[in-house]
């Protein structure tokens, strides 16, 4: 085996380099040798350079680390939290970043069960959006936290800080990464660049399989693609849509048979240029055309472009070569700018702006599924939506009801899991006058036949009993129902909505759920991310705090303190937005002033935050500002438990029981420590101060 060769000056190969690493180790080289390169790196502070122990790629991202980021060899680096905007953070989101956030919930939904994490962040590698599907990374990562560092000169070597810093994808396996703390997964980037050819935001990907950097690098070029597609058609506005082909002569290979994309604006300047576009018109960047006269960069006049729309037909175009072009012409509206005028009005903004601009928020997140499941109704293709509980499902359901062809309809609900297995069946399917014990004279239609030429929805499918779920399939496949104590059939007319918070793919392979039912309920499926994978989580909690204000008739307006954005930025939501309403609604019940801060937080809310979190709050938490206001140097160990009593009290409305369960203690406990506190129990004395 040959000797390391390392950049200045040649050394020798030590006399210990460790062990052989294993072939899960090996690098995308196809050799053994990345580990022993590492140890090797590791021990002597300098980064080989021999092509036979590291792929080339390797040495030099090694080598910038060394020399130009001067991180050290052989520690576990933690990124840095970009925290002194982190409040702020979403007001600096891009449009084409917030687009692209809202594209990778669709491309997440085709991941599968994949076992890897998609992330994607902005030009500067700052994380925006973090999606662990399957892989089971620990919510405490510092890695995985919004705002989180991946450039290069922050964590070393990583697929996403590559990419980012030289403009082009980028991969790596096991110890090809400089960062110890890496070398258990794979990590792979992709640039994501908009119409002007400047970087909008990169996507990554992380896997638990060490030598799987390549295949997601693929899958990553593939996604590339699509994402730029969908934002070029997203940003276009005012002007003409040139979608190029090469003719079968220039093209014999079809290469380019996709074609590819040139904006025109209104004023006759090209605007956007993608991938292919610059390949077909032979431009060595986008911006060698971005600003460029379209007569004189590719030979049309603007008034033929406008009559080739008009006309609907195809018009010759001049590359740079000498393939020939072929361009079809589309006139592309104006867009209201309104909603590109809210995501970037706070741009550099502060908090305050952030609020200010409440009232042009809009969910992007609710919008992106009601676009995809705009006219399955039409066409009667059931929708299953998935999602952690309290995301919002029986929210959208009702946003579906109501732009729906049916929403002068019933919309019925049901939840699966809320009604006894003993009555469920009676529920959905009605039953007959004196069937059972206990039954109505009268009998009872059910809910299928009170959801006639209307909307069913079925909450909680995946917790009703195995038994049922034939019966439910029949009664799909036949549109007909049976009343219990009945032998004629009903004709129905249902669209039939289901919604789960469990996986169903894991409860078919289980045998907990059938199979023949899930396909068949699951004709589109609506994914609702959790709160905190939402990169508008911020805007969205601003939006809910407004109308918790507005419903409880607050006569002067409340706003959050900075550590209290930080926390919200930071926690992880269990319980999602319904957990966000009911957060907000106590804080603005409990606040003695206009500004809520921390100790106004229920106490089992903060309990939640992870460790990483609680340490980085520590000065909050403990409220040392209010220390300095008041001249007070210290508090010993009862001052803080007297604290704690008065939040858990303050959270749980004066609820006793409610309380003690937040402290984990008994009533008689809690009375006991009132007492010594001078705390008083009536609800309408919730905290002293």
């Amino acid at each position: 085996m040959s000797e390391i060769a390392v950049r200045k000056p040649v050394l020798e190969r030590p006399q210990s380099s460790g062990p052989r690493p294993c072939g899960e180790d090996a690098g995308l080289h196809g050799v053994d040798r990345p580990g022993v390169a590492w140890d090797w790196m590791r021990q002597t502070g300098q980064a080989p350079s021999g092509a036979d122990w590291v792929r080339p790629q390797v040495a030099e991202a090694w080598a910038r680390c060394i020399d130009e980021h001067a991180l050290t060899p052989g520690v576990e680096l933690a990124p840095r939290l970009r925290e002194a905007d982190a409040p702020a953070m979403e007001a600096t989101i891009s449009p084409a970043a917030a687009h692209l956030a809202e594209a990778a919930y669709d491309l997440r939904a085709l991941l599968g069960d994949a076992e890897v994490a998609l992330l994607l962040t902005d030009p500067d590698a700052t994380l925006i959006q973090f999606f662990d599907h399957g892989l089971e990374m620990s919510a405490g990562w510092p890695m995985t936290r919004v705002g989180a560092d991946w450039s290069e000169a922050a964590i070393g070597n990583t697929g996403v800080g590559a990419a980012c810093l030289l403009r082009e994808p980028a991969a790596f396996d096991g110890k090809e990464h400089f960062n110890r703390a890496l070398h258990r997964f794979a990590t792979a980037g992709c640039p994501i660049l908009g119409p002007d050819g400047r970087i909008c935001a990169i996507i990554g990907l992380i896997s638990a399989r060490r030598d799987s950097a390549r295949l997601m690098l693929g899958c990553l070029k593939i996604a590339r693609r699509v994402m730029e597609a969908s934002l070029f058609e997203h940003l276009v506005s005012d002007g003409y849509l040139l979608r190029l082909r090469a003719s079968a002569f220039g093209d014999p290979g079809g290469r380019y048979a996709a074609g590819g994309r040139v904006f025109v604006a209104a004023d006759g300047r090209i605007q956007g240029v993608d991938r292919i576009g610059r390949e077909l018109l032979e431009a060595a960047a986008a911006g060698a055309l971005i600003g460029e006269d379209v007569g004189a960069a590719i030979g049309v006049e603007l008034s033929a472009l406008k009559a080739a729309s008009d006309d609907a037909r195809a018009v010759p175009v001049k590359g740079r070569g000498a393939r020939l072009l072929i361009a079809d012409v589309h006139r592309a509206p104006r867009r209201d700018a309104s909603s590109a005028a809210a995501s970037s009005a706070g741009c550099g903004a502060e908090l305050a702006e952030l609020r200010a601009c409440d009232a042009e928020w809009r969910d992007g997140v609710l919008e992106t599924a009601l676009r995809k499941a705009s006219g399955l109704q039409e066409r009667n293709i059931p929708i299953l939506i998935t999602g952690e509980s309290g995301v919002g499902k029986d929210h959208l359901v009702r946003r579906l009801h109501a732009i729906g062809p049916r929403k002068d309809r019933p919309l019925v609900a049901i939840n699966c899991a809320a009604i006894p297995r003993e009555l469920i069946e009676s529920e959905l399917f009605g039953y007959e006058g004196g069937s059972f014990t206990g039954a109505r004279a009268k009998g009872k239609p059910g809910k299928f036949v009170e959801a006639d030429k209307g909307i069913l929805f079925l909450d909680e499918i995946g917790d009703m009993a195995a038994d049922l779920q034939a019966t439910l399939l029949r009664v799909l496949d036949s549109s007909e129902v049976v009343p219990i104590g009945s032998s004629k059939p009903i004709r129905v007319d249902v669209r039939v909505v289901a919604a789960t918070n469990r996986s169903l793919p894991e409860m078919v392979q289980k045998g907990t759920f059938r199979r023949d039912l899930y396909y068949r309920l699951n004709g589109v499926q609506l994914w609702l991310p959790p709160l905190r994978e939402r990169p508008d989580r911020l805007r969205l909690l601003a939006h809910l705090f407004r109308i918790e204000q507005e419903q409880l008739g607050v006569a002067e307006a409340h706003s959050f303190a900075d550590e209290v954005w930080r926390v919200f930025l930071q926690h992880p939501w269990p319980g999602n937005i319904r957990e966000a309403r009911n957060v907000l609604r106590s804080s603005i019940a409990v606040a003695r002033e206009r500004i809520i801060r921390i100790e106004d937080l229920p106490v089992d809310f903060m309990q939640e935050l992870n460790v990483d979190s609680r340490r980085q709050l520590d000065a909050s938490l403990l409220g040392e500002h209010r220390l300095e206001e008041s001249g007070e140097t210290s508090l010993d160990l009862s001052d803080w438990e007297a604290r704690a009593v008065r939040f858990a009290l303050a959270s749980s409305n004066g609820n006793i029981a409610k309380a003690a369960r937040s402290l984990g203690i008994t009533r008689a406990t809690l009375y006991h420590k009132m007492a010594r506190y001078g705390l008083q129990s009536d609800r309408r004395i919730i905290s002293k101060r």
